[in-house]
């Protein structure tokens, strides 16, 4: 027999959203990069689709855990990225700001 097997592509995600429904769940992995096509600037966002049945998510759960927890042992704990502290602080500084700076709510935000 012939078994002929497709690797697909390598795709670093900088984000994951995560939903399901009773039979599946759906792991979207996005990237997104900046284009700059002429004068104009866009983003690009990619996106690729995982689904899975509920108990290979939870074997999915299991496999990370295990595997984060030998990334740390062997080479420290995983901490978030000072930049990523610092945009989130400062998101939050501004959305206080505009809620202060709002004192009733229009259906336009």
């Amino acid at each position: 027999m012939d078994i002929s097997v497709d690797n697909g592509q390598e795709f670093f995600a900088d984000e994951i959203s995560v939903s399901h429904s009773p039979v599946r769940f759906i792991l979207d992995f996005k990237r997104t990069t900046p284009r700059i096509e002429g004068r104009e600037q866009r983003l690009l966002l990619r996106h690729d689709l995982v689904l899975i049945d509920p108990f290979f998510a939870k074997e999915l759960l299991r496999v990370l855990k295990e595997n984060v927890g030998r990334y740390e042992k062997r080479f420290g704990e995983i901490k978030k990225p000072d930049n990523l502290k610092k945009a989130e602080a400062a998101v939050k500084k501004k959305s206080k700001s505009v809620s202060k700076s709002s004192s009733r709510q229009d259906y336009f935000g």
